[in-house]
């Protein structure tokens, strides 16, 4: 079935997108970290530059555990193989920012030691949403 796309998006345009992610994916890939990684492929599949394109994620509650290392990921969600490892790779290299709150991770018993190469922590989710949209970032709203 074919679909005229009637919507245009300007090419000098800069979309800055943010998701807010708390809950976990547990065993099974975590659907904010994939709306955050499919709103990069869509928004390139509609020919906008990849340097154009920049998205942050705001990890908190029990998503904290989707964004920790393989080690740490083993302890809390048994028998998994870290589905977001690499969904996490790929939206850190394509220039995206992912933000844990540190208030969640406290709650949590998670330390620098324990999250992903590149991901960080905020002081809180509320923080970092109010810094992102500070700085010009729209939220998703689902």
């Amino acid at each position: 079935m074919e679909r005229t796309i009637g919507m245009e998006l300007p090419p000098d345009a800069v979309w800055l997108h943010a998701f807010d992610v708390s809950d976990a994916g547990g065993p099974e890939v975590n659907g904010g970290l994939g709306r955050a990684d499919a709103f990069i492929e869509i928004m390139e599949s509609a020919g906008v530059e990849p340097d154009r394109i920049t998205v942050a994620v705001v990890v908190h509650g029990r998503a904290v555990f989707d964004v920790v290392n393989a080690d740490r990921h083993a302890r809390e969600v048994e028998g998994s193989d870290h589905p977001n490892e690499a969904l996490v790779e790929r939206i850190l290299a394509a220039g995206g920012e992912i933000w844990v709150c540190a208030r969640s991770a406290s709650w949590h018993d998670v330390g620098d030691d324990d999250l992903l190469q590149g991901v960080r922590f905020a002081p809180s989710a509320m923080t970092a949403h109010a810094e992102l949209q500070r700085r010009g970032f729209s939220l998703n709203p689902y």
